[in-house]
């Protein structure tokens, strides 16, 4: 422990050095802060997060206009001497990451399996030829980037029309079209009828593309996680800083991989009503004044949730489980509504909302779906709230609950007992919630409130619970309650180190303390079952052990 804490402090003692030599200005942001000559801060508390002012003009479509068609002062192309510039920018991150893992074995140890009713025991050595002990348990670090590069551009192009384009290089999945969309505002000259076309964000409770926390993919559970995978391959702290868990890999497959993360090719419909100006332009801890209502509904047509990352992508065509073609889903709808007060909840007031999925997927080969399709859901809530107002503390929470039904799991070779003929027998279900505190000090004016040299620090609580496992028929046993449950918490600090009309630089540190419920045999790539001629479920003790994991990371985050 006293290991882990000094290598914690360190981390953050390398992200603060900026602090004792910044300056103390604050400036614009690129792109839309040339555009309209305000300062960054008038949008971002902390550049990426948005203030509400930030968020308004998000949600009008890159307009400060409240009547849902854009005025002068909006407008790109209208004004040449003043606005002779087409908007485009840069955008890249890297970290360093660092990460220990525990409760994952180490190269050329042994296990013992126990089945049966006779328990009888074997010992069997690890598979997959380890040769290093970074390949399992120990430490880990490397140098990685959840985002390499990107570039964007976007604004509007008459007074209802406005677009957003974003190229970028996404690691292994190389050259990609992060968002790609035209929106079309104000139709029937309402603010009820907005809507987007293309590669965009199905409006999640909360922007993971817009959280200040670089280091672990994504800092929430409900968003990445896949029923079977162990979260901490999701979560991506441990991978980033360089381990190589052989053999990993699910104990079943679920094909709902729809992750809240992701953009993904869709119709969108967006609508909103102000309900009162001055109810939004409240600066107090608490109000129940309304502001705004809105309603967000995203169809996501022909798009494969079998296909590894093809519903990342957009639309795919076919994907493959287990070696067999699956053709695509019938449909997907992501509706998300929220009603805020005395403020949007970002830095002021209080918001509340509810989001739903809904979707009709092709059953999986040799999964228990003997239908040809087959619905799966979630259901949710989400809240903000700012006991400090103007961005000083800000407190968000989600809940969410979902059900897979048998017709998309089918098991995996990794599953102890696995034959190849067994079919699942009942479906997965799961509760995650998530409680963010984002704390923005000035300490006596040591730190600016927002823009350049302003200070944030992040403290993340996730937890995810199995309420139901799949069963399988063919003899395997039942898979342990708490397979793959999470609980996390997650320690940020992130420095606005500078902030002008064409730059902005920040620092960020993280820390993360994740536990992830009987993964220790996937992880381990020992062998599975059935290699060792065994049909029943392995020893809870052995297979289904926990892994802890620190992960660590320090970086940059650079936009022009």
């Amino acid at each position: 422990m006293r290991k882990t804490l000094l290598m914690f402090l360190s981390f953050f003692a390398l992200a603060s050095v900026a602090v004792f030599f910044s300056p103390k200005a604050a400036n614009a942001y690129p792109g839309f802060a040339r555009k309209y000559n305000f300062p960054c801060s008038f949008c971002h508390i902390q550049w990426p997060k948005l203030a509400d002012t930030g968020h308004f003009f998000k949600d009008r479509g890159f307009m400060l206009s409240t009547t849902g068609k854009a005025n002068g002062l909006d407008m790109m192309f209208q004004d040449p001497k003043n606005q002779n510039y087409f908007p485009i920018g840069f955008h890249m991150s890297m970290a360093y990451y660092g990460s220990q893992v525990n409760g994952v074995a180490t190269s050329g140890s042994a296990e013992s399996y126990c089945a049966g009713s006779t328990h009888t025991c074997i010992t069997k050595g690890l598979s997959g030829g380890a040769t290093s002990a970074l390949d399992h348990g120990g430490w880990a670090n490397g140098a990685s980037a959840n985002t390499p590069w990107d570039i964007e551009s976007g604004g509007l192009l008459n007074p209802w029309i406005s677009f957003w384009v974003q190229p970028g290089y996404n690691g292994s999945l190389g050259l990609q079209i992060v968002k790609l969309w035209v929106r079309f505002d104000d139709l029937f000259n309402s603010t009820w009828a907005n809507l987007y076309v293309g590669k965009a964000s199905v409006d999640p409770p909360f922007s993971n593309q817009r959280n200040v926390y670089i280091g672990t993919n994504v800092p929430w559970t409900m968003y990445d996680y896949q029923p079977g995978t162990s979260e901490l391959m999701n979560n991506g702290g441990a991978t980033n800083a360089g381990f190589n868990f052989l053999g990993a890999g699910a104990l079943y497959y679920d094909g709902d991989m729809f992750a809240m993360a992701n953009d993904a090719t869709q119709f969108r419909y967006f609508g909103y009503h102000i309900n009162s100006g001055a109810a939004c332009s409240t600066q107090s801890s608490f109000s129940i004044d309304p502001c705004e209502t809105r309603v967000s509904i995203s169809f996501l047509p022909n798009s494969s949730l079998y296909a590894g990352n093809s519903f990342v992508s957009g639309s795919g065509v076919t994907g493959t489980a287990n070696g067999s073609s699956v053709v695509n889903n019938g449909f997907n709808y992501f509706v998300h509504l929220t009603q805020s007060f005395g403020g949007w909840g970002r830095t002021n007031g209080e918001r509340i909302g509810a989001f739903a999925l809904v979707g009709m997927g092709s059953a999986i080969p040799q999964g228990g779906g003997t239908n040809p399709n087959t619905v799966y859901n979630r259901e949710g809530i989400d809240f903000m709230m700012n006991p400090i107002p103007n961005g000083g503390l800000n407190i968000f929470a989600a809940w969410d609950i979902a059900q897979d039904p048998t017709g998309m799991i089918a098991a995996t070779p990794l599953l102890p007992g696995f034959t190849g003929s067994q079919v699942a027998t009942s479906g997965a279900e799961y509760m995650s919630w998530l409680i963010q505190a984002d704390w923005q000090p000035t300490f006596g004016g040591f730190f600016s409130q927002s823009g350049t040299n302003s200070n944030m620090i992040s403290f993340i609580y996730n937890q995810l619970n199995m309420m139901q496992q799949p069963t399988f028929s063919g003899g395997i046993a039942n898979l342990p309650g708490n397979f793959n449950n999470v609980l996390a918490f997650t320690l940020s600090d992130r420095y606005w180190l500078w902030g002008s009309d064409r730059a902005d630089i920040s620092l960020f540190a993280q820390y993360q303390y994740m536990i992830n419920y009987g993964v220790a045999g996937a992880l381990s790539g020992w062998a599975t079952a059935a290699n060792t001629g065994l049909n029943t479920q392995v020893s809870s003790r052995q297979f289904f052990g926990n892994v802890e994991a620190n992960n660590f990371s320090v970086g940059i985050d650079f936009a022009y």
